[in-house]
């Protein structure tokens, strides 16, 4: 079968849905199947390589730096930059708001037109009997959609990250300008899909209750497991310290990391003198303003290390002793880093806004986990004692429940899914 798979972020995006449809291309391309693949460049790339068997296809977003998208970003401005780089500061952040208010349908908007026409001379080239777009950010569907247009008897497949009109933080654009034309071209795409694939059940409910999608054509599939392979054995420390660990992107309005420094000043405040720390590993994006006083007044206890590589992730967590996951103000996403917190075996400390996070279920059935429901528990005397009796008195997970994890979220499951999908075997 003849694959072009639509995403704006691939490998080496430090990105879930990268390194989602990067192992799926390449499951595809092992088992005999072509697999072309157009995202958009990243820097120092050539226009186009083969990796894994997949022929990957890259152009240039007209707009964004596709540097931010592989290498930590700057979330402040150097101390002692002086008047003139403090000028030049503002001035960006102004052009930055500027553009933020204006783009449509997202950040991406600049590479809309060289995919299109990648994607039109690709669809002339190829009998493609598949078309795949994936989303975040959204504008890889409105490529997909054009794509149909040029192939219109070829099934198209729409997987989606996250909703595109119906999340409203972090917004995609600007709300009060384009909400109706985000609702209006959404509705589009989900009707002209053959197939829709979703993270979550409340994703999909969404889309049949908002958008009166038919029954049967939305399917969920569960995040895929994307350690780096092989999985690391766990770091034996001697230094006494017990290490809380964060992985994965904050933002000041949708998984905020307020509540858990909250909680983590009261637990080193109750905890008699034990060595706590807590580490942060992803952009900071919004909340650095959020993180700074705990950095100048817990110092030798709070590191924020920005973004780094997969593999620095996968040693941190391994060398963690709890894990911590922050749930989103949202029902419809579910954080990936979750499925990788399990497959690690390591203890969980789940913190929640709302009823139906999509993480409390993910971990009804991991045994060592312990959820906060309400983020502003995290003050309760009751909450922080049980909070601290979890994180200093839990260990990992029996070898049986890691290898129960990774098999359900394996590639190879994920990947199948997808399959019956394409194939169309529901």
């Amino acid at each position: 079968m003849k694959l072009l798979i639509i995403t704006y972020f691939y490998a080496p995006d430090l990105n879930p849905r990268a390194f989602r449809w990067t192992a799926i291309a390449s499951n595809f391309a092992r088992k005999g199947h072509q697999v072309d693949v157009l995202c958009a460049a990243v820097p120092n790339g050539t226009a186009n390589d083969r990796c894994d068997g997949v022929t990957v296809y890259r152009v240039k977003d007209w707009l964004l730096n596709a540097s931010a998208r592989v290498a930590p970003k700057r979330e402040t401005t150097p101390a002692g930059a002086g008047v003139l780089s403090t000028l030049r500061a503002s001035a960006r952040r102004v052009v930055r708001m500027l553009w933020r208010a204006a783009y449509w349908p997202d950040y991406a908007c600049g590479w809309i037109i060289p995919a299109v026409r990648m994607a039109d001379i690709l669809c002339g080239r190829n009998s493609y009997d598949r078309i795949v777009s994936v989303s975040l950010p959204f504008t890889g569907h409105l490529v997909g959609l054009l794509a149909k247009r040029r192939l219109p008897k070829v099934p198209w497949l729409v997987d989606i990250g996250d909703p595109f009109h119906l999340t409203k933080e972090p917004s995609h654009n600007n709300r009060w300008l384009y909400a109706a034309l985000n609702r209006a071209i959404e509705r589009k795409v989900l009707m002209k899909a053959d197939a829709v694939s979703a993270t979550t059940e409340e994703t999909k409910r969404l889309y049949e209750e908002h958008f009166a999608v038919e029954s049967g054509k939305i399917i969920v599939i569960p995040p895929l497991l994307s350690l780096p392979s092989p999985l690391m054995p766990p770091i034996a420390r001697t230094d006494g310290v017990i290490k809380l660990v964060y992985v994965g992107t904050l933002y000041r309005r949708l998984r905020s990391p307020k509540p858990l420094l909250t909680l983590f000043r009261a637990l080193v405040e109750v905890g008699n003198g034990r060595p706590l720390e807590l580490h942060f590993y992803g952009s900071v994006n919004d909340c650095a303003g959020t993180l700074a006083p705990y950095l100048r007044t817990m110092g030798s206890r709070v590191f924020v290390h920005g973004l780094v590589s997969r593999a620095e992730v996968q040693l941190a967590m391994g060398d963690a002793d709890v894990l911590v996951n922050i749930g989103n103000a949202s029902a419809a996403q579910l954080a990936s880093k979750v499925v990788e917190y399990m497959a690690m075996g390591k203890p969980i400390l789940n913190l929640v806004s709302i009823d139906s996070d999509a993480s409390v279920a993910e971990l009804a059935d991991y045994p060592a986990s312990f959820t906060i429901a309400r983020f502003e528990e995290v003050t309760s005397a009751s909450v922080v004692a049980k909070a601290l009796a979890f994180v200093t008195q839990s260990g990992p997970v029996t070898k049986a429940v890691v290898e129960k994890v990774r098999r359900k979220y394996s590639e190879e499951n994920v990947s199948g899914l997808y399959w019956s999908l394409l194939d169309g075997k529901r």
